[in-house]
C-alpha cells in the first residue's frame, strides 16, 4: 500500500507539574485535531476514557472491534499489564506498528505521564519506530509530562512542539531556558496555572500562552488555546 510522503511530523508534549492545565490542555488539542484515527493509552485508572467519554479496550480483541466500527480508540493496559504500565506501552506500541499499513489516513498516538512509560533506563523500540519512520505511515503524537528531562533522551529529542507549564524540577527548567533563549527571564517555578510558553523546535517560534493568533505553515494554530 503506498504511504503519503509529505506529512509532517508532529510531535507535542504539555509539560508541567500537576493541576497546571496540561490534561485540559492535552485534550482540547486532541479534539481540535482533523484525525482519522485517535489511539491513547490510558493508564492512570480510566482517566484517558472518562476525559473523553469513551468506552476503553482491555484487549487485542476488543481493539480490533473499535478499530473496525473506526474513530476513537483508547486502551486500558489494566487487564493485560496489570502493574506494568511500561510493559502495557510497549506492547501498545508494537501493535500500533504492526497495524500500521491496514489503517489509511492520519493517525494521532497520546499518553500521559510520559516520563514514566519511557525513561533512561526504557528501551522502547516500537515507540522510536514511530517517532522516526511514522511521519511515512501518518502518525503524529501528543503527550503529557511532568518534566522533559525524565523521558528517554531518544524521545525528548524528537519533540516538534512544546507546551511548557509551571515547573518543579530544576533539570527540567535548564531544558526549557536552553529551548526558550529570548525568554530566560520567566519564573518557571512561578508561572499561575493554567499558562503556558509554546516553543516550535523545528521553526524556533515562541509564543505566550493567552495571544490570540494564528501561526502558519508548519506552526500549530493557537487561537483558543
Amino acid at each position: 500500500m503506498s504511504q503519503k510522503q509529505e506529512h509532517p511530523s508532529v510531535k507535542v508534549v504539555s509539560v508541567g507539574v500537576s493541576g497546571t492545565g496540561k490534561s485540559t490542555l492535552f485534550e482540547k488539542l486532541i479534539r481540535r485535531e482533523r484525525a482519522r484515527w485517535i489511539f491513547l493509552y490510558d493508564h492512570k485508572d480510566g482517566d484517558m476514557a472518562r476525559r473523553f467519554n469513551v468506552p476503553a479496550c482491555y484487549d487485542e480483541n476488543q481493539l480490533i472491534e473499535k478499530i473496525e466500527r473506526g474513530g476513537f480508540v483508547i486502551f486500558n493496559p489494566a487487564k493485560m499489564f496489570p502493574g506494568k504500565k511500561e510493559k502495557g506501552f510497549e506492547w501498545f506500541c508494537w501493535w500500533l506498528w504492526k497495524i500500521k499499513a491496514e489503517l489509511r489516513g492520519r493517525k494521532i498516538i497520546g499518553a500521559d505521564e510520559l516520563e514514566a512509560l519511557c525513561d533512561e533506563r526504557s528501551k522502547p523500540r516500537d515507540f522510536l519506530r514511530i517517532l522516526d519512520e511514522g511521519r511515512t505511515y501518518q502518525f503524529d503524537c501528543f503527550f503529557i509530562a511532568q518534566s522533559m528531562n525524565g523521558m528517554h533522551n531518544q524521545v525528548r529529542k524528537q519533540i516538534t512542539e512544546i507546551f511548557a507549564f509551571r515547573q518543579g524540577d530544576t533539570n527540567g527548567i535548564d531544558f526549557l531556558v536552553g529551548k526558550f533563549p529570548r525568554e530566560k527571564q520567566i519564573d518557571w517555578e512561578r508561572l499561575p496555572n493554567g499558562i503556558w510558553h509554546y516553543k516550535n523546535t523545528i521553526t524556533g517560534k515562541v509564543s505566550r500562552g493567552g495571544q490570540a493568533f494564528t501561526l502558519k505553515g508548519s506552526e500549530r494554530d493557537l487561537k483558543g488555546l
